[in-house]
């Protein structure tokens, strides 16, 4: 019985071990491990804890040429028990999960179908001879596995990219999810005819790897040299260095594009795409210019499609459903399945952009036009010398045929009854002659009261009563050059100081648009911005040419005027209009800043840097209408530093705008706007003589009671009806600010400043003929000129191909190709004739009381 125990203790010591291996075995995991698999067949498996597959998918030596792309599908993974996929190759291995989960803000979506493009190691446009063995390279070996108890049943399917080697000017289709990124291969070397040429490319890529070539691959790799070497070729400037991928699609999700250069991995999701080459979001239409220089051999075109819209719209939808989702306990409330609610259709196309030599004619073009300003400039003052010097000569031969006795004297009494007549003029508001000799000081506080005290002194608050400008230019004339040259060197402080911070803020910027690579830190028109050197946007930098030029050009004119005005005797110099040549340089200055800032703003336009772009086109138009107003009210001008204290808060204005252009700004704004219209018109109606103040109010009440008949009646019917109209256009200006309310403020106050400068500008106009003062014909023209182009490039304006107000996506779907000479869009135009239309703007200021230079300033009128 005892031997019987002991025999039992040494079997259970013995087997128990055995058993315990069977057990093992019996709970080990499978692996399925087979090198069959084909090929564009799908394969249903199933895998769980215990059983996992090993694929290894083989092919015919055709499809080595292309990369494979791996689906995968199953609808029992879950988020407790996913489904692991690993793709590996020789240089690369590849892993994601089943089912894809992604939090949107709204919800958590869950996507049961991925498919992803292995990396081509094999690409036939390698030069790498360490690619030759393509059949080792491109076999791809699929691992599943999942920890689930019970069987998953998943489909499994390789296939070859179609189009993967995309053709120049040839559109490709395709339809991506956000489960399902797709990305092709754009080469530089399309062959001789422009055409991707895959039987060609290969026979070229087994010469390249010293493999036996048969007699009709030897033929056709001898044809492909010799159209190579026949290729027409004119040099480096005609060498096409870059292409313009141009994307569109008919739906709005949110997609991400992203270029990459020739290497692996290829990165296709949205996490990953930040680290390497370019990408930009789109929803439809996109597109960006691509230089070899930058991609040698080539580059990845890769579609992602987001996985919501908050991206590309700047929306986060109804915040208020996942609130009231958790206080119902649908705390994970999930979409089963996104990927059909987000396909997207994409189309695309390349297209080969222009030459350096198409630069250069397009560049060539714009300067020759600017140029050619220079050029009439000097025919004119050449044709004005000649006029000049036959009529000093027709002058002196008339003179000596003439008596002195009897044709001076009247002569020197005209004079003096005109230097009387001035001198009375000036003596009534300080006591002094005006031919006195002036050795005070150049301040401004010496002439304080020269403007309402001698008018007042007149009696010239009555109703009717004429004013003339000598009422008004009782200043010196040192002290009104001083005032003048105030506003050159405020212009040219404010310019020196805001262009150098500008520049760098800009120039840092280009930096990190080139080493991020986000493509949606700029607002370019990408259908039409060109790349030269360090600049993304050659063509809307360069258009910026015609500012500066013409403002040189009209500094020119202003300093030989003013040198002509310098050898007048004293005698001519009191008459006409007194010139502010200090204010007509800042004119001239605040249009070269205006270029130079224009250009800094598209180095790298958005909304953060578009106050750059609009700052000194502020500038100008409040210094036109100050050269305006001082025309006819020479001494009671606004100072310098008081126009650029106005100048500093319609800046100040301009930036809150567009940092927050909320409804209540839009509010204060306005209020702010038609108060400061209503005050411009009683200063403009009452001749400068309107001052606001706290009895201003008492003091139209009485005038009211006393006379009300003489108080509402106007007393000048002409330059009421002006102002009545140019105030309705304020209000309606102001109406459309309010009821639109956009982001764009800058743009709003831009139009409110250059609008109420041309209604100054045609008040002006209307003025001098109600008064019945000729205007020269030159001054015609430039009056014709500078209406006629400003209309003109209003429609270039408003014809928007980007907005910094919108996404970047969002503006993307303006974006339009070159309309002008392949190089320039209509922004450019816009430049072009904006700039043409400020500087014969400027001219029309310049000369445009050119007839009242020998009429005595008591036969000038104040309007």
């Amino acid at each position: 019985m005892g031997g019987l125990l002991l025999i039992k203790l040494c079997l259970i010591i013995i087997c128990k071990p055995f058993v315990i291996c069977q057990q093992i075995k019996g709970d080990g995991i499978i692996f399925h491990y087979n090198n069959t698999y084909m090929y564009n067949v799908p394969y249903v498996v199933y895998v769980s804890k215990n059983t996992e597959y090993i694929m290894e998918f083989a092919g015919d030596q055709d499809v080595y040429d292309t990369p494979a792309r791996v689906t995968v599908a199953s609808d029992f993974a879950n988020r407790t028990y996913p489904l692991f996929i690993t793709a590996r190759q020789q240089k690369g291995v590849f892993s994601w999960q089943l089912p894809m989960l992604v939090q949107t803000p709204v919800s958590l979506e869950q996507f049961t179908n991925i498919s992803r493009t292995l990396c081509p190691h094999n690409n036939i446009f390698s030069e790498d001879e360490d690619t030759c063995d393509v059949s080792s390279l491109n076999t791809p070996i699929v691992h599943l596995t999942s920890s689930s108890p019970d069987p998953i049943m998943v489909t499994i399917m390789v296939e070859t990219v179609q189009d993967f080697y995309i053709k120049l000017n040839k559109p490709t289709n395709l339809t991506s999810t956000p489960s399902q990124p797709k990305y092709y291969f754009y080469p530089f070397d399309q062959g001789p005819n422009r055409m991707v040429d895959l039987r060609a490319q290969s026979i070229k890529r087994k010469h390249v790897c010293n493999k036996e070539l048969d007699e009709a691959e030897r033929r056709t790799l001898d044809r492909y040299f010799v159209q190579s070497n026949l290729e027409q070729n004119y040099g480096w400037f005609s060498r096409p260095k870059s292409v313009i991928l141009m994307i569109e699609s008919d739906d709005d999700i949110c997609a991400v594009v992203s270029i990459q250069n020739f290497s692996c991995p290829v990165f296709d999701n949205e996490r990953d795409i930040l680290y390497d080459g370019y990408y930009l979001t789109m929803t439809r239409r996109g597109g960006i210019t691509l230089t070899q220089d930058t991609f040698p051999l080539g580059f990845y075109i890769v579609f992602i499609v987001k996985t919501s819209d908050e991206d590309c719209t700047a929306s986060t939808g109804n915040a208020s459903i996942p609130r009231v989702a958790r206080l119902l306990g649908w705390d994970e409330a999930l979409s089963p399945s996104g990927q059909d609610s987000r396909l997207k259709e994409f189309r695309f196309k390349i297209i080969q952009t222009i030459s350096y030599q198409e630069y250069m004619i397009a560049a060539g073009a714009a300067l020759a036009f600017f140029l050619s300003f220079y050029v009439a400039f000097i025919i004119a003052v050449l044709c004005q010398r000649k006029k000049s010097r036959d009529s000093s000569t027709e002058s002196s031969q008339s003179e000596e045929g003439q008596v002195s006795g009897s044709r001076r004297r009247p002569l020197a009494r005209r004079r003096r009854a005109i230097n009387a007549s001035v001198g009375t003029a000036g003596s009534s508001g300080n006591g002094r002659s005006a031919g006195t000799t002036d050795h005070s000081s150049m301040s401004d506080t010496e002439s304080d009261d020269f403007g309402d005290n001698a008018i007042r002194e007149q009696g010239d608050y009555l109703p009717g009563a004429k004013l003339c400008v000598a009422n008004l230019s009782r200043c010196r004339p040192r002290v009104l050059s001083a005032r003048s040259k105030m506003y050159l060197w405020n212009v040219l402080t404010v310019a020196v100081f805001y262009t150098l911070p500008v520049v760098q803020l800009v120039v840092t910027y280009q930096r990190l648009l080139n080493q991020s690579g986000n493509q949606d830190l700029c607002y370019f028109n990408f259908l039409c911005a060109h790349p030269l050197m360090v600049l993304s946007d050659f063509n809307h930098v360069y258009s910026n040419l015609g500012y500066v030029l013409l403002g040189a050009l009209f500094l020119v004119q202003v300093w030989r005027r003013h040198q002509r005005h310098r050898h007048h005797s004293p005698h001519e110099k009191e008459l006409g209009i007194p010139q502010h040549f200090g204010l007509l340089y800042a004119m001239g200055v605040a249009l070269v800043s205006e270029g130079l800032l224009s250009a800094a703003y598209h180095v790298c336009p958005n909304s953060m840097n578009f106050q750059f772009d609009t700052s000194f086109m502020y500038v100008t138009a409040v210094l036109c209408m100050v050269k305006i107003y001082q025309s006819r009210h020479p001494d009671i001008n606004a100072r310098a530093h008081a126009t650029f204290g106005v100048l500093a808060l319609i800046i100040f204005l301009g930036l809150v705008g567009v940092l927050n252009a909320n409804f209540y700004f839009w509010v204060a704004f306005t209020v702010l706007h038609l108060v400061t219209c209503l005050v411009m018109t009683f200063q403009i109606y009452y001749l400068g003589r309107f001052r606001l103040d706290g009895a201003v109010v008492w003091r139209a009440a009485r005038e009211l009671v006393s006379r009300p008949r003489a108080a509402i009646t106007p007393a000048r019917c002409g330059r009421c009806v002006l102002l009545l109209l140019a105030n309705l256009a304020n209000w309606a200006i102001a109406a459309y600010g309010v009821v639109q309310h956009g982001r764009d403020f800058a743009s709003h106050l831009l139009l409110v400043l250059m609008s109420n400068l041309f209604l100054y500008t045609l008040f002006y106009i209307a003025m001098k003929l109600l008064h019945r003062e000729s205007i020269r014909w030159y001054s015609w023209v430039f009056i014709a000129l500078t209406y006629s182009v400003w209309f003109g490039s209003s429609y270039f304006y408003l014809d928007l191909s980007t907005n910094w107000a919108l996404t970047p996506a969002e503006s993307r779907r303006n974006n339009r190709v070159c309309s002008l000479l392949q190089l320039y869009d209509s922004h450019d135009v816009w430049h072009f004739l904006s700039s043409t239309a400020m500087f014969f703007s400027f001219n029309m200021y310049l000369t445009i009381d050119d007839n009242l230079a020998a009429v005595p300033r008591t036969q000038i009128m104040v309007f």
